[in-house]
């Protein structure tokens, strides 16, 4: 699904990420500085608890250079950067195994041994703690997965800065709420507060960096969830932590007991959705408000409409079924001399057609009518036609059907060919100039071969060296014209006898073809290697697979890190087969249990709950093993007989060939006690539910029956409220869509959720279409679903009658075009064949002349010297205007030389710079995407040329799987694109091209940042085929 990037944003970004890396260089620098000359407060920033151990700060400054390594973009850093990292993990890793296995380097006091040792935080010395050693590690991992190029592992490394920022956070809050337990929590030793801000300034880069992939590609598009996404996430961090300090400050004073505090903070939660609720409305609001205005663009759309017809340059006749004329506009007036009003309701025969053809039309009509003979039904035929003054020209005919009101009808374009039958004798000069273009374009299909990515060779039978493009030299640091007519095992010895020797012997011996992949170590480069064998020799596609290589064996040390995150989950963990036997858990699972490792590993599920609770859980797991996934909330009883709430969340999943379970489960105390104080005011949540103006109703989970409903409903069905509640809820819809409920229906307990639009049925049996939002919540101890259901039966209908006539409009638009694509074509032809022919003759003359004329310098000489140079330069540019009518190479030899040869033209005229990567081979394509494609290229370079004021331009055209993608981008002063749509009718047409070839059209700049234009249309069928 493609999102719409917000690209100011991930620059700003891209940005912020440097700055706090340079913050976290400035940080670790001072605190080093702190230590050599004893400055309490830059060790500790002010705090009492813990100073920055000196490796600390080092660590941060290995982190902080290897990401500016990193992101450079300088290869030869790279090796440099992953190094430095490597050196971080091994620290982490150092210290990690010194505080869990007590094998103790000292890694972490080899800096100022004597000074570290000497400041002790009760009673031990400023030593590097677990959570300190296992945030680095985090952080290294996570650089090196965000830096990657596969999606996984970028969206991997992003998991890593969210652990990290709670790790971070966590310390932070807890300095903040003066909590002394958490840092005792693992190493009993507090970490440092400038090492916790570091922390969460270091996950901030690993998200800031590429915010445009991964998760964060949620948070930087233009969408509307992003925004608010943007807005709310913060606000989630910052308003919850100040209240919370706010009720802790309170209580510290003595202002309020607990119990306030805690009624205090659910009333600032209720105040907080009532915002969000305001805000949606208002969303809401903006949407109807810009359905107003579709619209209102579509009434101004019928008129442009109405123009076209009026002042098209073609005649256009509309006749209906049986032939008789219904529109005949001002064109047809001018070319037949007819009058409209005398020929409406007229038969077209006895109207342009020649009395002795006519017959032969009226049966052609019928023809047409049928489905076995409608082939010349959207084609362009020539006929006779007859004026009114009884003059017969040569016309052009092109007939196509529409529907209007469920009656059909057919549109006629004609066009006055007269003139085009005296151009048809010159079509032999025509062809012989196309046959010496294309030996001259033949030439450059040499090329080609340089512009693919992969490296490419050609072998004789001697394995010969005869052709080797640039990306062999890159590969092999040789020069490929060096390489011509050498053995390729003379230049390469140590590929003898290697799986690639092998390959290649095997591919000539046995003209097969054969692919491998090897290491070749001289080079230090993987490679996979397409070996196609002919009578003559080889040809071999080399692609370096180096990479990927590297990304498999990282791989494997991933297993090891998934590992140590499920030790580190803040709640339990747990994986068992369908017997129940356990496979892994974590170490809080045995903390909250009390049952040891070898107590839980014989053990089943249903152990650890009693009564009602294990029956409810036996079931749950059985649910589990059925659907995929589900949840549940018991009682955990631990080993001491104590009953600890928890919420459980489980899926299905297979491991070894066998279907398993995998869930989590998180401590749900103080969320029970928080559901005691919700119920104390359900009753004025039920007088707000009957008095709510929007129709509302409950439904009992997972039983589906109406438990309740208000006023409003029963108005908007025609129900009395004993009918409604005794009403079956899958009733309420038409019987065409109760399966259709039934299937969609989760009975679960799952929060809000957007339903969409449906359709009811009212107690009368009319149809209504209802937009159903529900809110699953407990009612009086039990769950139910709370279901508004909003009438948007107008609106509903009026966006189907809106999307029929803008289809309709879009369909005309499309042929218009079309036809005015021809007409250029058509003029083309006529100023390049008539025109340049007596240009032609006319020089000939005036050179003939000269010659006659008496030798010798003197003004009838000059002058016609000076009409010669003339005369050429009117040859020039009569074969310029031609070329911007209608390239005759987009006819000739197809869209991509066109492309070519417009991108030079254009270069040369506008002194802009340009790079334009186009595919090696010609893409088929119907004739009205080439020119629509090729129209909207022509537009986009025009505007660059006149508008931009840029120096450089880069148009790249690419196939991506199903699609035709063709992307321009400037340099230039680039402008304000919410301005382009309300002001710039060409975007407007460009877009409206794009949409008519079933594609899509964007174009993103800013002022100061240039302009990028991208259309995307699907490739037809018979392309994909033969792929």
């Amino acid at each position: 699904m493609y999102l719409p990037p917000n690209l100011y944003l991930q620059r700003k970004f891209a940005q912020w990420a440097h700055i706090h890396i340079w913050l976290i260089l400035a940080i670790a620098l001072l605190v080093l500085a702190g230590w050599l000359m004893e400055v309490e407060w830059l060790k500790k920033m002010g705090s009492p608890v813990a100073s920055m151990n000196p490796t600390t700060a080092c660590c941060f400054l290995l982190f902080g250079i290897s990401f500016l390594l990193l992101r450079s973009g300088r290869a030869s850093l790279v090796t440099t950067a992953h190094l430095l990292l490597g050196l971080l993990i091994l620290i982490a890793l150092s210290r990690i195994a010194a505080l869990m296995a007590g094998i103790d380097a000292g890694i972490d006091s080899i800096l100022l041994n004597k000074k570290v040792m000497a400041e002790n935080h009760p009673g031990r010395p400023s030593r590097m703690t677990f959570n300190t050693a296992l945030s680095f590690f985090i952080s290294a991992i996570g650089l090196l997965l965000i830096q990657s190029k596969s999606e996984k592992k970028q969206k991997a490394g992003q998991l890593a800065a969210f652990l990290l920022l709670l790790l971070a956070l966590l310390s932070l809050i807890s300095y903040l709420y003066q909590t002394q337990n958490f840092f005792g929590l693992i190493s009993y030793i507090p970490m440092a507060l400038n090492t916790a801000i570091c922390f969460f300034l270091t996950g901030l880069v690993l998200l800031y960096c590429e915010s445009g992939r991964g998760y964060m590609q949620h948070l930087t598009t233009t969408l509307s969830g992003s925004i608010a996404a943007r807005v709310l996430l913060p606000a989630a961090i910052l308003i919850p932590t100040l209240f919370g300090l706010i009720r802790l400050w309170g209580y510290w004073e003595g202002l309020y007991d607990n119990e306030f505090g805690v009624t205090l903070f659910s009333m600032v939660t209720i105040i907080v959705m009532a915002v969000i609720g305001w805000y949606t409305t208002i969303a809401l609001n903006k949407r109807d408000l810009q359905q107003l205005q579709i619209q209102q663009e579509l009434e101004d759309s019928k008129e442009e409409i109405s123009a076209i017809f009026l002042n098209a340059p073609d005649a256009i006749v509309v006749i209906d079924r049986e032939g008789r004329i219904v529109k005949w506009n001002p064109e047809s007036e001018r070319l037949f001399g007819w009058k409209r009003e005398e020929v409406l309701h007229q038969q077209l025969a006895d109207i342009v057609v020649p009395p002795e053809l006519r017959d032969a039309h009226r049966k052609g009509l019928q023809r047409y009518l049928s489905p076995a003979e409608s082939k010349i039904i959207g084609q362009t035929v020539d006929i006779w036609a007859v004026c009114k003054d009884g003059r017969h020209i040569d016309v052009a005919l092109r007939i196509s059907p529409f529907t209007l009101d469920n009656k059909g009808y057919f549109i006629g374009f004609i066009r006055d060919i007269s003139e085009k039958k005296k151009t048809d004798k010159k079509l032999q000069q025509f062809n012989e100039e196309l046959t010496r273009q294309v030996a001259e374009k033949t030439k450059e299909i040499t090329d080609i071969l340089e512009r693919v990515t992969d490296g490419f060779i050609a072998l004789d039978k001697e394995f010969r060296y005869t052709y080797a493009n640039k990306k062999i030299g890159d590969l092999t640091n040789h020069d490929p014209s060096q390489l011509i007519g050498r053995n390729v095992w003379e230049v390469f010895p140590d590929a003898v006898n290697t799986p690639t020797y092998a390959a290649f012997m095997k591919a000539m011996q046995e003209q097969v073809y054969v692919s491998n992949t090897d290491h070749f170590e001289p080079l230090e480069i993987w490679q996979e290697n397409h070996i196609y064998p002919s009578a003559n020799g080889l040809s071999v596609f080399i692609r370096d697979i180096s990479e990927r290589k590297r990304a498999e064996n990282e791989i494997t040390r991933m297993r090891s890190l998934s590992e140590t995150l499920i030790d580190s989950l803040p709640g339990v963990f747990y994986f068992y087969d369908e017997t129940g036997k356990f496979i892994r858990w974590n170490k809080q699972f045995e903390k909250v249990t009390g049952y040891s490792s070898e107590e839980i590993a014989v053990m089943h599920p249903a152990q650890f709950f009693q009564g009602a609770d294990k029956e409810h859980i036996i079931h749950r797991i059985k649910e589990v093993f059925e659907t995929g996934s589900g949840d549940a909330e018991a009682c955990f009883t631990t080993k001491d007989g104590r009953q600890i709430p928890y919420f459980f969340k489980a899926v299905r999943m297979e491991y070894d060939g066998r279907t398993c379970l995998l869930g989590t489960g998180f401590d749900m105390t103080e969320k029970r006690k928080a559901e005691e104080d919700i119920k104390l005011s359900e009753q004025k949540y039920r007088l707000l539910f009957h008095s709510n103006p929007m129709p509302m109703w409950m439904l009992s989970l997972p039983e589906y029956k109406i438990i309740e409903t208000n006023e409003a409903t029963l108005r908007q069905y025609g129900y009395t409220r004993e009918e409604f509640l005794s009403l079956d809820i899958f009733k309420l819809r038409p019987a065409d869509d109760e399966d259709k409920l039934k299937r969609y229906t989760n009975r679960n307990f799952r929060g809000i959720h957007y339903a969409g639009v449906w359709r009811h049925q009212k107690k009368d049996g009319s149809i209504l279409y209802v937009d159903i939002t529900t809110y699953d919540t407990h009612y009086e101890g039990s769950p139910v679903r709370l279901v508004l259901g909003i009438d948007v039966t107008e609106q509903h209908l009026a966006e189907e009658r809106l999307k029929q006539s803008y289809e309709s409009i879009r369909e005309l638009t499309e042929h218009l075009h079309n036809v005015r694509e021809e007409e250029r074509m058509h003029i083309a032809r006529e100023i390049h064949d008539e025109l340049g022919q007596l240009l032609t003759v006319l020089k000939m003359d005036v050179a003939w002349l000269n010659k006659k004329l008496s030798p010798g310098p003197g003004p009838v000489s000059d002058k016609i010297h000076d009409l010669l140079l003339l005369i050429d330069t009117t040859v020039k540019t009569v074969r310029r205007i031609s070329s911007e009518l209608r390239p005759s190479l987009l006819d000739d030899l197809g869209l991509l030389a066109a492309m070519e040869w417009h991108f030079e033209e254009f270069q040369k005229r506008s002194d802009i710079k340009g790079y334009c990567n186009l595919p090696d081979q010609e893409i088929s394509l119907p004739d009205s995407v080439k020119i629509g494609f090729f129209r909207i290229f022509q537009e986009s370079l025009t505007n660059v040329a006149r508008h931009s004021g840029a120096k450089n331009v880069e148009v790249e055209l690419q196939k991506n799987e199903n699609r035709l993608i063709l992307t321009i981008k400037d340099d230039g002063i680039g402008f304000d694109t919410g301005d382009s749509k309300r002001k710039t009718l060409g975007l407007i047409g460009m877009r409206e091209r794009a949409e008519g070839m079933g594609g899509e059209y964007c174009i993103e700049g800013e002022p100061g940042r240039g302009t990028t234009v991208k259309v995307s249309v699907p490739l037809p069928l018979e392309e994909l085929k033969t792929e």
